[in-house]
C-alpha cells in the first residue's frame, strides 16, 4: 500500500505526463458546469447521456443551454448537481427550502421542481 503523500505525488506527476484533453471535451464538460470527483471524462460524459440528460426535464435542459453560453458559465449548478439536489429534498420529503446567491436559477429550479404541491 501506498502512503495518501506519494499517491498524491504520483497522481500529480501521471497528470503532468498525461496526453492533454482535446478542445472539443475541455469546452464541452465547460458546457455542463464540469465539476467532478471522477477522473474519467468519458465516464462522466457517459453518466451524463445514460442517466442525467434523459431525466432532465425540458424546461431545465433550456436553462442549462442558455446558461452555457454565458461567459460566467462555471458558476452553474451541473445537470447531475441539481438531478442530485433534487433527489435529496424528495428523500427527506422536504416541503419548505430558501436558495441564498442564486446565479441563472438551475438549482432554483431544480429544488422547485423536487418540492411537494404544498411546497414553498
Amino acid at each position: 500500500l501506498r502512503s495518501p503523500k506519494k499517491m498524491a505525488s504520483t497522481d500529480v506527476q501521471n497528470a503532468a505526463e498525461a496526453p492533454k484533453e482535446s478542445t472539443q471535451q475541455v469546452s464541452r464538460h465547460q458546457e455542463v458546469g464540469h465539476k467532478s470527483l471522477l477522473q474519467s471524462d468519458a465516464l462522466y460524459q457517459y453518466i451524463l447521456e445514460t442517466s442525467v440528460y434523459p431525466r432532465e426535464p425540458e424546461s431545465m435542459r433550456e436553462l442549462r443551454e442558455i446558461t452555457a453560453k454565458h461567459p460566467w458559465n462555471l458558476m452553474t449548478t451541473s445537470a447531475d448537481e441539481g438531478q442530485f439536489l433534487n433527489l435529496l429534498l424528495k428523500l427527506i420529503n422536504a416541503k419548505n427550502t430558501m436558495e441564498i446567491g442564486v446565479y441563472t436559477g438551475y438549482s432554483l429550479l431544480s429544488t422547485a421542481l423536487a418540492l411537494p404541491d404544498d411546497g414553498k
